[in-house]
């Protein structure tokens, strides 16, 4: 088996990971895990909106906490969130300073556009292709900064009560990864559910490596799903409509042409996601950019508009068919706000991580700052702390080799997940969840990369499914039919898992 020793190892490769390794500091070793060219290298590529950050003449950092903790439903952590929009701003320029090309006014200040939940304008944005924007800047930056690994990280090895690596499963056998200080960057969990903005790699298993090791969960009963995402059937990996459309002044609209959004929040397209989400999937539902400038769809949002051509529709004459879909994951391992996890020199950040700054519901252009802040502060941290000697690794894994049907075995995950955490859940679609994956929780690791994804999905939606059953009321992105309000002896109760 091939060893490597390092200072710090990075598992993923998004921005919160490629933006940590680049503020650490440069006499530190640095080892990135990539899943690469095999799962699309994570959510951040995908990104279209922007990065919030109050620096608009009209916007503060006041308003945008306000905005935030409001969006949150009652549920956020206000330290969290005041320190991830005073530290914004600053992560922006520290973008446009390493050359990320931002979206521009003709005085050459930048342009804010406004998403759901904003009360200005305040996302900082590269046209419609925010994500690919920054990660092109970051891989740039990073190239000559890191040794990257492609592969998928099967467990991590903790050895005196501390992290110290773990083993890297690559396309040549086993790595194991000897590390002083290990960071979590392996983003969410869209990929767990039938319709998805995310790529289909984004299947929670840096959750499961961190549980597994002894560390804890947080706020995992909460999803967002994003509300205009194409309808698509067949389709798991949706075409997002970005709701910079919306602030833009698009329209949603149903089968008799009405603005119905009104009749569920006063800010109609703009109010928040889980609100959205929720009356677009109780009706058939349309995006209508038709009165809007031809000429200003194409150079504002190019990527919706090569999208939605591809499916046979013209954004500028056509109504779009829009359903709501898997987006983003508010829980994660459980961190302090430098990305301390309960295990010393084992970090998360990004989305797989949870500091309680989204609180139940994500305010649109919080996903990329938080990756942003939250990634530079935890490398400030691992270069603060001693580093040592780099110990070594505990036993590794006994890969084995179950006979599944991988194919099948997938759609049931799929399946039970959509139906028991989607929009809308129902104690018995919950309560089923654990005696339905049970076998698939419960695989051995493996040398196939899509087995060990399955086996860690099932997990996290069986933990995920329990914790949701004891949140006996509805907020943010989990709603139940049988709790259908929010209850106020259940306001800031954050709930909370370990394996230990």
């Amino acid at each position: 088996m091939e060893s490597v020793k390092t200072d710090v190892l990075i598992i993923g490769a998004g921005a919160a990971g490629l933006f940590a390794a680049l503020h650490l500091p440069p006499q530190l070793d640095v080892v990135v895990v990539d899943k690469g060219k095999v799962k699309g290298s994570g959510s951040s590529p995908w990104a279209q909106g922007g990065v919030a950050a109050a620096l608009g003449p009209d916007d503060s950092i006041d308003l945008h906490v306000s905005d935030t903790l409001r969006v949150a439903a009652g549920h956020a952590d206000v330290s969290a969130v005041a320190v991830l929009c005073s530290e914004a701003p600053e992560c922006v320029m520290e973008l446009s300073e390493l050359g990320c090309d931002f979206a521009r006014n003709e005085d050459g200040s930048l342009h804010l556009a406004r998403e759901g939940g904003q009360s200005v304008g305040r996302s900082v944005h590269s046209e419609d292709a925010t994500g690919a924007a920054i990660m092109a800047t970051l891989r740039d930056k990073a190239r000559d900064r890191v040794t990257r690994i492609e592969g998928s990280c099967l467990q991590l090895s903790v050895v005196g009560g501390r992290c110290t690596g773990g083993w890297v499963l690559t396309a040549d056998g086993l790595i194991e990864v000897a590390a002083t200080s290990t960071v979590l960057a392996t983003g969410g969990i869209g990929g767990l559910f039938n319709s998805t903005t995310n790529p289909v790699g984004a299947t929670g298993d840096g959750l499961v490596l961190a549980w597994e090791a002894g560390a804890g969960l947080a706020d995992i009963e909460f999803v967002q799903f994003h509300p205009t995402a194409l309808a698509a059937q067949g389709v798991q990996q949706r075409l997002l409509l970005t709701e910079a459309l919306r602030g833009a002044g698009a329209f949603v609209v149903d089968a008799e042409g009405r603005r119905f959004l009104f009749e569920h929040h006063s800010d109609g397209e703009l109010g928040p996601r889980d609100v959205v989400s929720r009356a677009i999937a109780s009706r058939h539902s349309w995006l209508d950019c038709r009165h809007l400038a031809p000429d200003a769809l194409a150079e504002e949002f190019p990527t919706v508009l090569a999208g939605v051509k591809e499916y046979g529709f013209d954004l500028a004459k056509d109504l779009v068919p829009v359903e709501p879909a898997a987006h983003y994951f508010m829980g994660g391992v459980h961190t302090d706000l430098d990305g301390r996890t309960s295990i010393p020199r084992l970090y998360a950040i990004g989305e797989c991580s949870n500091t309680g700054v989204h609180g139940a519901n994500r305010l649109a252009g919080n996903s990329l700052a938080d990756a942003l802040v939250f990634g530079r502060r935890a490398a400030k941290a691992i270069a603060g702390q001693r580093t040592g000697p780099v110990k070594g690794l505990s036993q590794a894994p006994d890969l084995q080799d179950p006979e599944i049907d991988l194919e099948v075995a997938w759609t049931r995950l799929r399946d039970v997940c959509s139906a028991a955490l989607g929009i809308e859940r129902t104690p018995a679609g919950m309560s089923t969840v654990a005696a339905t994956l049970e076998d698939l929780a419960i695989l051995p690791l493996t040398a196939s990369l899509s087995a060990v994804e399955l086996r860690a999905g099932a997990i996290l939606v069986r933990l995920m499914a329990r914790v949701a059953l004891l949140r006996t009321e509805s907020r943010g992105g989990h709603h139940r039919v049988d709790y259908p309000n929010p209850d106020p002896d259940w306001a800031g109760v954050r709930l909370r898992v370990s394996r230990s």
